[in-house]
């Protein structure tokens, strides 16, 4: 061959070596800017406790300890539908549950056949679009049964309650299997797969969302055996509004409640016991997990959300025990929050919600947020120097589908930093200064200043069918600093 043609033939090809290099480091680029904020990005890991109430919380000093004074509380979280389903659906997708439409716990106004419409745009799809690793451990969806083999869209790590609230079956990425309740307690068991799992995967690779749902302390509340004899002489807590003497201004869901009796009174006083020993192994759940995650190395990159799906009433205003109204014990709940740069010891006041935990973990990882999320990132709220509480929110939506157990008909309420204000289906109403009236004994919407109630029903009427940023903007009122 004469040498020009080889010289032409030995330029041709590093021109397309070149080219392939350069398409090669193109692509991955395009790689690593597609996931680049993962790559480096903190690890992410919620800790979702079933009808934990303040009360209750308060009454654990290890969870305080491990996380309260190792990083931020906030006194006035919430969620806007106080029941499982609604909740669960509300801290994937970030809406209220007029928006994502789950209202119940069973078909047709709710449970995994109506949520599984929308898991193709949860946060865990958003977080492993944005180069995450996802795992869930524990309770699901009410109806995500036995028969269902599919690991919904979003997760890699999959470990789900199988069937109903008691059920001892678990989905194992796709695999269903029985776990005997002699053998396991659920909350351990929870804890094992979870801890196994970061143990082999913390620290190598990408970053990890990490979902961790025990059913304690939700009926029956069943301790493991080490915790059987705990508290043993707690008292059931009974402060003002417990079994209320006087509840002639309450709706007529409320007063056709009698006084608590003997049997009743044993009875939740048991229960408040259980719960208690219950959530013991709660406590071990999040130590076992900061003990990983510093064996790991990854601690000092991790967020630590705990949190609850609802509060639970236990005699308040002469209801047995439940939830899923607009009372305080119902839609307050613990939010403990530590991680890198989260200030220790801190306590804020800003109303914060359940639909605000998926924005901020999109924003946290750098995913994209879809515009449909009605709640917002608390990202800000975990500086060292967070906005005033009278910049933040100064109201939220309450609502709740109606509950036939009870005989409570459905409702929609605001909850300003001042006020609650409901409406019923029934027509009723219920007014309650919380600044004066913490226990909401006193209803005062017949004899409250007119002015009052136009300005809650027409914030309310803002609220009632928001969406995204207009959710957002009648959160915040007439004027950032607005709000009774």
């Amino acid at each position: 061959m004469a040498p020009s043609r080889r010289k032409r033939r030995a330029a041709l090809l590093l021109g397309a070596l070149l080219v392939l290099s350069a398409l090669l480091s193109c692509a991955c680029g395009e790689r690593r800017r597609g996931q680049g904020r993962a790559v480096g990005g903190p690890n992410i890991v919620l800790v979702v406790a079933d009808d934990l109430d303040v009360r209750t919380a308060e009454r654990l000093p290890r969870l305080r300890r491990l996380l309260a004074d190792r990083g931020t509380s906030f006194e006035n979280a919430f969620v806007t539908d106080a029941l499982c389903c609604p909740s669960r659906a509300t801290i994937l997708r970030g809406q209220y549950a007029h928006n994502h439409g789950i209202r119940g716990n069973e078909p047709p106004r709710g449970g995994f056949e109506r949520f599984r419409r929308l898991e193709g745009s949860t946060v865990a799809t958003w977080l492993k679009a944005a180069g995450y690793r996802t795992a869930y451990f524990g309770k699901y969806m009410n109806g995500y049964g036995r028969s269902e083999t599919r690991v919904p869209p979003g997760w890699d790590e999959w470990h789900a309650v199988a069937g109903n609230y008691l059920s001892s079956w678990y989905n194992d990425n796709g695999r269903v299997r029985y776990y005997s309740p002699a053998l396991y307690n659920d909350t351990d068991l929870i804890a094992e797969k979870a801890t196994s799992y970061l143990r082999r995967t913390a620290g190598r690779g990408a970053p990890f969302f990490v979902v961790l749902a025990p059913r304690a302390p939700h009926q029956p509340a069943v301790p493991p055996p080490r915790y059987a004899d705990a508290f043993p002489e707690a008292p059931l807590p009974r402060g003002p509004s417990f079994d209320e003497r006087d509840v002639s201004d309450k709706p007529r869901w409320v007063r056709d409640n009698p006084r608590l009796g003997r049997k009743k009174l044993e009875f939740l006083g048991s229960l408040y016991r259980r719960r208690l020993r219950s959530m013991l192994a709660v406590e071990d759940l999040v130590e076992r997990l900061l003990r990983t995650l510093r064996e790991s190395g990854q601690l000092e990159n991790t967020y630590i959300f705990f949190t609850s799906d609802n509060g639970f009433h236990m005699g308040h205003h002469r209801l047995p025990e439940g939830k899923w109204t607009a009372y305080e014990e119902d839609i307050r709940v613990p939010l403990l929050v530590r991680g890198p740069g989260v200030p220790e010891g801190r306590v804020l006041p800003h109303l914060v919600l359940n639909n605000d935990l998926a924005p901020t973990f999109g924003r946290l990882g750098g995913a994209r947020v879809p515009g449909y999320v009605d709640g917002r990132s608390l990202v800000l709220l975990l500086r060292r120097d967070p906005p005033s509480r009278h910049s933040w929110r100064s109201a939220f939506l309450v609502e709740a589908a109606s509950h036939g157990e009870s005989g409570r008909p459905g409702l929609v309420a605001v909850r300003t930093r001042g006020h609650l204000y409901v409406e019923y289906e029934s027509g009723e109403r219920e007014l309650y200064d919380l600044r004066r009236d913490p226990h909401q004994l006193r209803n005062l919407y017949r004899r409250a200043p007119r002015g009052l109630v136009r300005d809650l029903k027409g914030r309310l009427e803002a609220l009632a069918d928001c969406s995204g940023e207009g959710c957002r903007a009648a959160e915040d009122g007439p004027g950032r600093d607005g709000g009774r």
